[in-house]
């Protein structure tokens, strides 16, 4: 069950480019197959992940009026493409304590 194949340096970097452009191809088709970032929503524990931040802080920047949650049975949902634009607009620096 040992075989040793023996290639020339060119063989092995065309061998390898190819599998490489087959990948990043591939991933191409499931990047345009996928949703978009900004459809569906976030719970709490992954938006306190996402923003770095604990349960109570998140509750200020809803208390803030910065970000509105949808009550959906006992869970807490937030809109990703509300997020994305909050965090995008710079407005939760104060919020981010390092």
């Amino acid at each position: 069950m040992n075989n040793i194949i023996v290639i020339e340096k060119e063989q092995l970097a065309e061998v390898v480019y190819a599998a490489v452009n087959r990948c990043l191809d591939e991933r191409k088709i499931e990047e345009s197959v996928s949703k978009p970032d900004d459809e569906g929503y976030y719970d709490r524990d992954e938006i306190c992940g996402l923003l770095h931040i604990a349960y109570p802080t998140l509750w200020r920047i809803e208390k803030s009026g910065l970000l509105k949650s949808q009550k959906v049975g006992r869970k807490n949902l937030y809109s990703k493409a509300e997020v994305n634009l909050l965090m995008k607009s710079g407005k939760l620096a104060k919020y981010n304590r390092k």
